[in-house]
């Protein structure tokens, strides 16, 4: 038997016909459950076959993979959960988001419904901006019992993508807002409350009030600016300030929020700088031993929008620029145990000189590590100073919480930097914090002797 669609090629065709491909017909799901039951059969052939097919096939819907894994025979248990590992998901998740992006580049209005089916299909997305951006794309204002449908879901990511589409269907989706300004996810109810501030709601207002005291920086910027824009008041709060400083701001804005606030402007989206456009080293220069890369040597490269370190150092990737006082995200991501690289800041001016025996850095600044088990950790570069716990750093110092970073998975650094002081959070943790000079600085990523990959490189600034 052959299964319809299996490994058909999708390369250019329209988000139409790539949602399509993600719903199967009633002849296409028995199939599937057929092979699903062959993966138990008694001759090797059949399993074969039936395993070959399974993993060439765009989409099996979650439920036909929740029976197999839930079978009395273990031969089923074994090949579906290895199926699951490497399979149809995997896949199903990528030409998801390729119908998505597709979606974006036609401006296609009214897919939405084609967009909820194949997510109650089972299909997850991995890229919660991407599904979005998307929403706010195709939604039309037929949509409400969409929208409704997903602001039910089990995921943030849908219940997200109900917050944006409410907000762009304006007095008729503040329902949906309302109900997710309730939402667990705080993403999720922080986009929501940004919905209902801009349709001139103060109970969204009052809510980006308690978000001024949030543990996630780039929320408390979100809502500090989207105050800011609604109400043109100032209450010296900043969200990168001391924790101290942003209680007595925050109590300031929470006390101005409870009485009958005019709402005469609306919230802004928060830019942020894109460091790495996920193109090419636009921004950046590469250099090994303190001189720039010459042309023709191998450099950092590009694969499927992710910034690949050739692993060739000593060496690094500078940006051009100079920054001050600002939140920068980077998402990274190691194969291997001994997968080494690190993140510079306040990076001063080349010099030349070696940072210890054998490795020529061409500047002074401090390090946070990359490295399976130890990222966080600090390292003073050259003759950066800095304190750590009120004590001169000497060389390093050990991130003081530990937390997990399974290889060939994406995680997560955010360091904080303002008036010479650095936190860093992995993952959303603090792992570990230093003060050290104030003023302007490069960013540097380390080319270490190994291989490291790195996604998002954006940067928030801190304001005023």
């Amino acid at each position: 038997m052959v299964l319809s669609g299996a490994g058909e090629k999708i390369e250019g065709k329209e988000a139409e016909q790539l949602l399509e491909t993600l719903l199967p017909d009633g002849e296409r799901v028995a199939q599937l459950e057929r092979l699903i039951e062959q993966l138990g059969s008694e001759k090797f052939s059949e399993r074969k076959a039936a395993m070959e097919q399974l993993l060439a096939a765009p989409l099996i819907p979650a439920r036909l993979l929740g029976r197999g894994l839930k079978s009395d025979n273990p031969e089923i248990r074994n090949r579906t959960r290895e199926i699951s590992r490497q399979g149809g998901a995997r896949k199903s998740q990528a030409v998801f988001e390729d119908a998505l992006r597709a979606l974006l580049k036609e401006g296609r209005k009214g897919l939405l419904g084609k967009v909820v089916e194949v997510m109650e299909n089972g299909v997850t997305i991995r890229d919660a901006a991407l599904a979005a951006r998307a929403t706010v794309e195709t939604v039309v204002e037929g949509d409400l019992a969409l929208l409704q449908r997903l602001a039910g879901g089990d995921t943030a990511t849908a219940r997200g993508m109900a917050a944006v589409g409410g907000e762009v269907l304006g007095p008729h989706g503040m329902p949906i807002l309302r109900i997710l300004l309730k939402d667990r996810d705080s993403p999720v109810k922080l986009r929501a409350a940004i919905g209902l501030a801009n349709q001139g709601s103060l109970e969204g207002a009052r809510t980006l009030g308690e978000f001024l005291l949030s543990g996630d920086a780039t929320e408390r910027m979100k809502a500090w600016k989207g105050l800011r824009s609604l109400t043109g008041r100032e209450f010296g709060y900043n969200a990168l300030d001391s924790v101290a400083k942003r209680r007595e701001g925050a109590a300031k804005w929470i006390r101005f929020l409870r009485g009958e606030v005019a709402l005469t402007g609306k919230v802004k989206e928060l830019k942020s700088a894109q460091l790495f456009n996920g193109k090419d080293l636009t921004g950046w220069t590469h250099y090994r031993r303190g001189k720039a890369v010459e042309p023709g040597e191998k450099t950092w490269s590009i694969e499927e929008g992710v910034l690949v370190c050739p692993g060739m150092g000593p060496g690094d990737l500078r940006t051009n620029d100079e920054f001050e006082n600002y939140l920068l995200v980077i998402s990274y991501r190691a194969a291997e145990p001994g997968a080494d690289s690190g993140v510079g800041v306040m990076m001063t001016g080349v010099k030349g000189k070696p940072a210890d025996r054998f490795r020529f850095d061409g500047g002074d600044y401090l390090e946070v590590q990359l490295l399976p088990g130890r990222s966080g950790d600090l390292y003073r570069i050259g003759d950066f100073k800095a304190q750590v716990e009120g004590k001169d750093l000497g060389f390093a110092h050990r991130r003081k919480i530990e937390v997990e970073e399974p290889l060939n998975q994406w995680h997560e650094m955010r360091l904080q930097v303002r008036d010479g002081q650095v936190k860093v959070y992995i993952n959303g943790v603090l792992v570990n914090e230093a003060s050290g000079r104030e003023g302007p600085g490069r960013i540097v990523l380390r080319e270490e002797r190994s291989q490291f990959e790195f996604r998002e490189i954006s940067l928030l600034p801190a304001g005023e």
